[in-house]
């Protein structure tokens, strides 16, 4: 089995970064050139998407929350009935 070398044009990981800021600079470019309505640019959904996330991360902490008050109720109503006997 032949080993094939691979060819870099700067370097192993500088060809990944020239990579994604050449795509970054030309959806840029792009958006810049098409004009989109408010509420429909890359950085707007991008926002919107993060909110999402962190009203869905909220209302896991908030369940997660409910869950240890309640089991934090029924310890001390364990312990107020061991204390009764």
């Amino acid at each position: 089995m032949a080993s094939l070398s691979r060819v870099y044009l700067i370097s192993k990981y500088g060809d990944v970064v020239v990579g994604i800021a050449t795509g970054f600079l030309a959806y840029s470019l792009y958006e810049r050139k098409t004009f989109r309505k408010d509420g429909e640019k890359l950085a707007d959904l991008v926002q919107w998407k993060w909110d999402q996330r962190q009203k869905r991360k909220e209302a896991v902490v908030a369940v997660e929350q409910e869950g240890w008050d309640e089991l934090e109720r029924e310890l001390k109503i364990k312990q107020e009935a061991a204390r009764a006997r």
